[in-house]
């Protein structure tokens, strides 16, 4: 499943991709994300508490830069996840990148390819498209908090 999402903010470019590649950071303005943390290999680690109908989960995943290009502001990542009581497991690969918008904001588009196995899976792609979109929002609203903060 594809996600494509852009969100403008006030601040300068710099400002913006300094916070986005500040990976425990950014993965604190995901809605339900706790423990957020770099490890030892470079790789970061932390856990998503969503519910998705009826279900309450709990991912704990493992994040990885596949690429980071400062001069052009875009970074590649790959992220896998999976809950300890229910079935299944989520990959993820993720790119992001800052556009100046010449209005003394700019713009942070994400894009993101998501592989949602198993028991998780079956929870059927409208669901789960919605689930996302209203997780992203709020993510966008967060982001936007904090660094404009």
């Amino acid at each position: 499943m594809e996600f494509n999402y852009t969100y403008k903010v006030n601040a300068s470019p710099e400002q913006l991709w300094s916070f986005v590649t500040d990976i425990p950071t950014v993965g604190l303005c995901i809605p339900g994300a706790t423990d957020v943390s770099e490890n030892e290999d470079g790789t970061y680690s932390g856990t998503v508490k969503i519910r998705v109908g009826p279900v309450a989960l709990g991912l704990v995943g493992k994040l990885s830069v596949d690429n980071r290009d400062d001069n052009n502001r875009t970074i590649t990542m790959t992220g896998e996840g999976a809950d300890r009581k229910v079935p299944g497991n989520v990959r993820v690969k993720i790119s992001m990148s800052v556009q100046d918008t010449n209005d003394s904001s700019s713009e942070l588009t994400v894009n993101s390819d998501a592989n949602i196995m198993g028991k998780l899976g079956e929870f059927g792609q409208g669901i789960i498209k919605r689930k996302a979109d209203g997780i992203m929002k709020d993510f966008g609203q967060n982001l936007a908090k904090r660094v404009e903060a």
